[in-house]
């Protein structure tokens, strides 16, 4: 505290000594009252008696406001941390209190990567704070990194010059770290654009897929890049932050392809046509043609090759294939196992059948079918009461329709309009795993099945009967939602830290660029909702605190 002209008294017992002077404001707008930087440690408010017991009708008491405390002879202030005092008075009677509370020079964000000062213009008659002392204090508050003392310097003019408070400026930053980059693999060759493929702007890139690729002997397919290490970061006090390592692919090559892990090249062993599966999986097999439908006259299709169908695949009908398969027609109540990708020109029909695909399945329409892919579903059309499962992402035109059914994918949605007024309500989860969400539906029923013979088994015998049957039941449905409660739903891969598992999930988003009816069901990791009302251009994505929280395109 300086030796400044202690203030006019508020009662004849008391004096009341702290830092403050009024600066004259221009024109007519009211004088800026600014105060004095208080240092940590160093005396606020003393209040100096005129007589050894001042008289109880005239007193004066001090109040703690934030960062401030009483010392020993509660008769002064001591701030907590350097900062600008902030004074309130209340009156009660004869008796006047007065709070101070600090207004903090220096604050710091939540993730450390960013420090803020708060400052005040200088006081009348006293030497202004200047950018080494500035600087001084910051680094005697523990900022170690990112401080600028130009910055500081241009700071310090800039509140003098326009004799406006500033408040949480920047003043140092740290350096997030660099993330290390995933090994990939470079593609000597043109494999054809994606179906499905994102735009910049959001769009979806429908273009079909180039199948068949051919493949000449001891020709370069890919190349394995390796991954990089990145470089850690460090906070605005110096401590640094880990980096994420990139990971090393894991390259799967089957057929006539070869993966020589020293030189990282995928080469082709012979003549073939190219299979590539989620972008790390290659296989090289010949090319086998199918003129017509899968019907009678060809029977059931075992082929180590991939496969062109010209027709159809009619209903009871079994295909297995090693490589890509192409159906130029649709594929009806048929048992399908593709271990590269498949392409339908039309659609997918009937409940009796099923399609396993190992890769990409791209169709126009599919009517109560059901469909397990291990990569993306994109759908060009419709999807009515179906049953599409993904590992990747499911995208859909923006003017495809989804009537019922459920849509479960371990990525993100993007589809078009979703439900009618007069349609069951469908259900969309993403950013979980197919197979434990169908696992969660089935102990689900098991448990409502236990909870209702449990409620007839209590209206029959009574609250208050006990017998092993009873005891029996009970424990079933305790156990069952014990399951629940322990199921992971989320598409988690051993070796996943919880920060990288995290960042999986705040990138997931469930899109719907037209209409969302009332009632649907969506889904995103663990958390839910019912959508009450009709929404149109809408995107779902969780939250800071985990929350599904929605917003227009």
């Amino acid at each position: 505290m300086t030796d400044s002209a202690p203030a006019k008294p508020p009662f004849n017992t008391t004096k009341l000594f702290f830092h403050s002077s009024v600066i004259p404001a221009k024109d007519d707008t009211p004088p800026l009252e600014t105060v004095e930087l208080v240092r940590r440690e160093h005396p606020i408010v003393t209040l100096l008696h005129a007589s050894p017991e001042p008289a109880k009708k005239h007193s004066c008491h001090l109040r703690c406001g934030s960062r401030t405390r009483l010392a020993d002879d509660e008769q002064t202030l001591i701030a907590e941390t350097d900062g600008y005092p902030l004074v309130s008075r209340k009156t009660q009677g004869d008796s006047e209190e007065i709070t101070v509370s600090i207004a903090p020079l220096l604050t710091v964000a939540d993730d450390k990567m960013e420090a803020f000062v708060t400052l005040y213009p200088p006081v009348a008659d006293c030497p202004p704070l200047d950018s080494e002392t500035l600087l001084s204090i910051l680094q005697d508050s523990g900022i170690q990194f990112g401080l600028h003392p130009p910055l500081l310097q241009d700071l310090l003019t800039r509140c003098s010059s326009e004799q406006q408070i500033l408040t949480k400026e920047t003043a140092a930053r740290g350096l997030p770290p660099i993330h290390g980059r995933d090994s990939f693999l470079r593609f000597d060759i043109e494999i054809g654009p994606l179906p499905g493929k994102i735009l910049g702007d959001g769009r979806i890139d429908f273009r079909e897929r180039k199948m068949f690729v051919g493949i000449q002997k001891g020709e370069v397919i890919a190349t394995l890049i390796p991954p990089t290490s990145g470089s850690p970061g460090v906070t605005v006090f110096g401590d640094k932050i880990p980096q994420i390592q990139g990971r090393e692919l894991k390259v799967g090559v089957s057929g006539d392809a070869e993966f020589d892990a020293t030189t990282g090249v995928v080469r082709a062993l012979q003549s073939g046509i190219l299979s590539m599966v989620n972008e790390n999986s290659i296989t090289v097999c010949a090319k086998q043609v199918i003129p017509g439908d899968v019907d009678f006259n060809t029977g059931n299709i075992e082929s180590k090759d991939a496969l062109e169908v010209n027709g159809s695949i009619l209903p009871g009908f079994r295909v297995n294939t090693f490589g890509d398969l192409f159906v130029g027609g649709s594929i009806r109540s048929a048992c399908v196992r593709c271990r590269g990708n498949l392409v339908i020109q039309e659609g997918i029909m009937g409940d009796s059948g099923q399609i396993r695909v190992k890769g990409d399945a791209d169709f126009k329409f599919i009517e109560q079918g059901k469909i397990r892919c291990g990569g993306r579903a994109i759908i060009h059309k419709q999807a009515y009461y179906s049953r599409v499962l993904a590992s990747g992402d499911i995208l859909a035109h923006e003017k495809s329709i989804v009537i019922g059914g459920m849509l479960l994918s371990g990525k993100s949605m993007n589809l078009g309009t979703v439900g009618s007024p007069n349609a069951p309500p469908a259900l969309l989860a993403a950013g979980i795993s197919p197979e434990r969400y169908l696992e969660y539906l089935k102990i689900r029923s098991h448990l409502e099945e236990q909870e209702e013979a449990l409620h007839i088994w209590l209206q029959r015998h009574g609250q208050k009967s006990e017998d092993p049957g009873r005891e029996a039941l009970e424990a079933a449905v305790s156990a069952f939602k014990q399951t629940i409660r322990d199921l992971n739903l989320s598409p988690e891969k051993p070796g996943d830290s919880p920060e990288a598992h995290r960042q999986q999930l705040d990138a997931v988003t469930i899109k719907i660029n037209k209409t969302l009816y009332a009632g649907t069901r969506i889904q995103i990791g663990d958390e839910s909702l019912e959508i009450p009302s009709d929404l149109d251009a809408v995107c779902f994505r969780l939250n800071r605190d985990g929350g599904l929280v929605q917003s227009p395109l």
